[in-house]
């Protein structure tokens, strides 16, 4: 018999006219902290920034990928025809990337302002 569940008795009721040592404090209503006017706020500027740049993500991504790739195939083109031009062997190598970097980070943003969590890493 020691699957027998033993209920709790009854509330045990102060006899009247004895003073109560702890008796429970008032509820109050809680008011909204900052924080939760701070979060309102920021999903009310994040949603729309979201929209308006997830609307421009494909020609900013596009543009990045133009300049990316044939910057690249520059770079390296000019670094085996062209290896005493370094000023224009770098400008290539440092226009691929940051246009690369560019389209990342754009799209990094995008993940961090959508309305879903989206993974992040890899």
């Amino acid at each position: 018999m020691n699957n027998v569940v033993k209920f709790p008795k009854g509330k045990q009721r102060f006899p009247d006219g004895e003073p109560v040592a702890h008796a429970p404090k008032p509820r109050r209503k809680k008011e909204p902290s900052s924080w939760t006017w701070l979060s309102w706020v920021w999903l009310v500027i994040r949603l729309p920034l979201f929209f308006v740049m997830y609307w421009l993500r494909l020609p900013i991504v596009a543009i990045c990928n133009l300049v990316s790739v044939p910057t690249l195939l520059a770079f390296l083109f000019s670094l085996y025809a062209f290896p005493d031009k370094t000023q224009m062997v770098w400008l290539f190598g440092i226009t691929s990337f940051l246009a690369f970097f560019i389209a990342w980070v754009y799209d990094f943003i995008l993940m961090a302002l959508s309305p879903q969590d989206m993974m992040t890493t890899l």
